[in-house]
């Protein structure tokens, strides 16, 4: 998949499924601030499904990467115990339909913009360490694995993994304030 090395081409995945991560994101959270993280983790696992989709499994790659967001979002819910006050607003078929809206070449182009940027803005904001767990994270390597790579603990990884998001999460609301 040219998505996995192509910054431009990730970043134009990103931009196609923002409105469903988006909205997934609104589904599964209770709160704007859970909405919010939701909203970040839909995009940690887009870029995770890019690196981990596999075409000879016969998936399509929109099922494949829906299936990753929602999964993790779930995952996330379910660890906080919250159920979602929003999930009778927004429905998934709703939901499955932004996939298929008209885009624009000006707002395509936007997007991947502002795609490719963000992605830019992350590698310069992470410390070393925290841009590699962050990198080999987003190919689906788990923890165990991106420690033994990288020869420091688990929890070195989890907390380089916290710090990373943190600070994507502040990129994101900077991003929002402009």
């Amino acid at each position: 998949m040219l998505a996995r090395t192509d910054k431009s081409a990730a970043a134009a995945l990103l931009s196609r499924y923002s409105q469903l991560i988006l909205i997934k994101s609104k589904i599964y959270a209770n709160s704007e601030t859970d909405s919010e993280d939701l909203h970040q983790e839909g995009f940690m696992s887009l870029l995770k499904a890019i690196n981990a989709y596999d075409q000879s499994k016969g998936a399509k790659f929109s099922t494949f990467a829906e299936v990753c967001i929602v999964n993790r979002m779930r995952t996330i819910a379910a660890r906080s115990g919250k159920v979602s006050s929003n999930s009778e607003s927004i429905d998934d078929e709703t939901a499955a339909d932004v996939l298929s809206v008209e885009e624009t070449p000006e707002s395509i182009y936007l997007y991947k913009e502002f795609f490719t940027e963000m992605l830019k803005c992350i590698d310069t904001e992470l410390s070393e360490t925290e841009a590699k767990v962050f990198h080999l994270c987003m190919q689906g390597e788990p923890y165990r694995k991106v420690a033994e790579k990288l020869g420091i603990s688990e929890k070195s990884v989890d907390n380089a993994m916290q710090r990373a998001r943190k600070k994507i999460r502040a990129l994101y609301k900077k991003r929002d304030e402009n």
